[in-house]
């Protein structure tokens, strides 16, 4: 008896030495259909050719990452979106004159497909031939995952006035997830980014989160403006993802190219449909409302050409440990290091940025009165007194430097400082004592807005929409009621001549806003333009700011990252959603260690010790708003919402939060977060030389790996 079970537990040890994996969840099996392509060291790449559909599987793990769905007959989702959901791509157009595009796709619209593998991946040329079109696209597997890219000009449309691209899809269900089944999160780029969890919303909400790259399209999007709302948080990085964290597998989709033409949708299950998804659309023609006459009416009508842009975008693939948001913000960073996206900015030294607001306008029985808020020698002291409390090296912006004030002198268009701040020989000595003691001045530069009050002349170069109406929008501000823009040709013009200006009189720096976080289409020579062609010129213009001056980026978009020494005024949380699990450090991550990034003001937080705390954990530098005299004198300018500046209430602040953010800078050095991970209020951030710092954003006394935290304080812990 006793011999007998003792040969039966042999024959079990035997079965389980030979099958390591009995007893665990098996990996799923590959579905009919798919054929390998392509490969890296962790991942393999399947592809279905008919419909282009692709499966990542973890060489690890063996787990599955789906592009379109495995069960379409089984989900009661109408012709459409089935079509949608299991086609790796979709393009829609536009039928004749007609303004609401159509769906082709690989399940609904006669097609076909000459694909050719190419090692790494394919290449695809898509034909529909009832409709006259064809495009060409092209995948390739790299080390980090693999891009897909469209070609402007390998987009053909055999009979544009009866059948037109609209837009493209590409891959938008990767990663997809179907009613709380998986446990995870969709990534959206709002703020510093958010999580939208992976569960079952029972059709909570309506609306899925759906924002253009780089800002609202003013050129096309009619905009509804007051004094009280709050627009939502500016997309400033393209990127998007989706995380399972059962099956330790994670995708985030970059924007490359087609960046400017470009929309980021995330739908969380019960809109629309029972899946989680997350894309990019890209938008080559638009459909607009063409005022006919002065009765208001209207017509709908569709951009005369294409946008001119290539789709490139890459998918980054994580899995294991580093399938989470912060794996992920890593693998964006290292991929935007190999491509160039940081320039030779330097984050090594930590500093502070203060913004000094100089002079604003107020309306007088004569004209215009300036108002006087920090004259050059008032600045210098208030510098003088910092290092003296032990602040140094500190970036230093001036607003308001110019005649006319912040409000009066729009845009930046010559070197003329204010005489009621001291002249041009108050600004030469303002620059002096800076720099000996060892700050970094820079002028503030609005080569964007125009106020035609003051510069009249300019309204014959303002910005226009598409429909060839010019653009404005009401300020609410005591002075000057009306606020509109510059065309981009003249703004490159304008900004030219002012930058020679600026660089000839010995100006350190400059700090550019407007045209740093403005994408739209618009109409230039009696032609609508795209914003491809915008983002060319601004472009041009902060290279060539680069080159003559250090130049500082303010809401800055990411395209211009490799140009910018440092980017200020960039977002330290999110819009607060109402489908957002919590707002993550994902645009910190990205940038950690690579250029400094200083955030929006300090004055106007609701919860500063909360703003504090996130300074810690993003290891970001603050920014405050500075005058030497009461903000009350402002009460009859535009800057009458400016509450909180004076320095008297900060000098004593401002101190303590150097030498403890500098403290916490000394022990990261030029180290990088590799990791954070929050269990509720609780936040672990774990940096690349070891240094790990954890938070307590609570209202009551925690503990994460051992470490104890009342609310709201920050420990840091340099052993292994």
């Amino acid at each position: 008896m006793f011999a007998g079970r003792k040969a039966l537990l042999l024959l079990l040890m035997l079965f389980l030495a030979a099958c390591p994996f009995a007893g665990a969840e098996e990996a799923p099996a590959l579905p009919e259909g798919y054929e390998p392509i392509a490969e890296n060291s962790r991942f393999n790449l399947y592809l279905k050719r008919d419909t282009l559909a692709l499966i990542v599987e973890s060489k690890e793990s063996g787990r599955l990452l789906y592009s379109t769905v495995q069960n379409p007959d089984e989900m009661k989702d109408n012709a459409t979106w089935k079509g949608f959901y299991q086609s790796g791509l979709v393009m829609e157009y536009l039928d004749g004159v007609k303004t609401i595009p159509l769906q082709a796709d690989f399940i609904n619209t006669a097609s076909e497909i000459d694909l050719t593998l190419t090692g790494d991946g394919y290449t695809a040329k898509v034909t529909y031939p009832d409709i006259s079109i064809s495009y060409e696209v092209t995948l390739k597997m790299d080390e980090l995952g693999f891009s897909v890219s469209i070609p402007r000009d390998r987009i053909v449309e055999g009979n544009p006035d009866a059948y037109a691209v609209a837009s493209f899809y590409v891959y938008p269900f990767m990663g997809y997830s179907y009613l709380g089944e998986d446990t995870g999160y969709m990534i959206i780029p709002d703020g510093q980014g958010a999580l939208i969890e992976l569960k079952d919303n029972e059709e909570r909400f309506s609306s899925p989160f759906d924002r253009a790259v780089y800002g609202t399209n003013i050129g096309v999007e009619a905009s509804v403006y007051s004094d009280w709302s709050m627009d939502a948080e500016q997309v400033l990085l393209p990127a998007f993802g989706m995380v399972h964290e059962d099956d330790g597998m994670a995708v985030l989709g970059f924007i490359e190219n087609g960046d400017a033409a470009a929309r980021i949708m995330a739908y969380p299950n019960g809109v629309r449909m029972k899946f989680d998804w997350v894309c990019a659309k890209y938008l080559y023609r638009l459909v607009y409302s063409q005022p006919t006459g002065p009765n208001s009416s209207t017509i709908s009508m569709r951009t005369e050409h294409a946008r001119d842009i290539d789709i490139q975008q890459q998918f980054l693939l994580e899995d294991g440990d580093r399938a989470s948001y912060a794996g992920l913000a890593c693998a964006l960073r290292e991929y935007m290091t190999e491509k160039g996206y940081f320039g030779e900015a330097d984050p090594t030294t930590f500093d502070i940025a203060v913004d000094f607001l100089g002079a604003e306008t107020e309306n007088y029985v004569l004209g215009k009165l300036s108002v006087p808020m920090t004259t050059f020698s008032q600045a210098a002291e208030i510098l003088e007194d910092l290092a003296e409390r032990g602040v140094s090296g500190i970036s230093v912006t001036c607003r308001g430097w110019q005649e006319g004030g912040l409000s009066g002198a729009l845009p930046t268009d010559a070197y003329a400082p204010a005489g009621s701040l001291g002249g041009s020989g108050g600004l030469q000595q303002l620059i002096e004592r800076a720099g000996k003691l060892g700050d970094r001045l820079s002028l503030e530069a609005d080569f964007l807005h125009l106020n035609i009050e003051t510069h009249p002349l300019l309204f014959y170069s303002s910005f226009k929409m598409i429909t060839s109406q010019t653009w404005s929008r009401p300020t609410f501000g005591k002075v000057y009621d009306t606020m509109y823009l510059l065309s981009p040709a003249k703004t490159l013009e304008i900004g030219r001549n002012t930058l020679n200006q600026l660089a000839r009189h010995g100006v350190p720096g400059v700090s550019l806003i407007g045209i740093t976080s403005l994408m739209s289409d618009y109409y230039e020579s009696d032609h609508y333009q795209d914003s491809a062609r915008m983002m060319t010129e601004y472009e041009t213009l902060v290279e060539e700011a680069a080159e003559q001056l250090e130049a500082s980026l303010s809401q800055a978009n990411c395209y211009l990252w490799r140009h910018a020494a440092a980017l200020k005024k960039m977002p330290i949380t999110g819009s607060n959603y109402s489908y957002v699990k919590r707002d993550i450090p994902f645009l910190a991550i990205a940038v950690s260690g690579k250029i400094p990034f200083y955030t929006e003001y300090m004055n106007f937080q609701a919860n500063t010790h909360r703003y504090f705390l996130h300074l810690v954990e993003q290891g970001n530098r603050p920014t405050f708003l500075l005058t030497a005299e009461d903000p009350i004198k402002l009460q009859n300018t535009n800057s009458n919402d400016m509450y909180s500046s004076r320095y008297e209430l900060y000098q004593e602040l401002i101190p303590a939060w150097y030498q403890e953010l500098k403290a916490l800078h000394d022990q990261l050095g030029a180290s990088q977060i590799v990791d954070h991970v929050s269990e509720g209020d609780l936040v672990r951030v774990t940096w690349s030389n070891g240094v790990r710092v954890y938070l307590n954003f609570g209202d009551r006394a925690g503990s994460m790996d051992g470490v104890s935290l009342e609310k709201g304080e920050y420990k840091v812990v340099t052993e292994p």
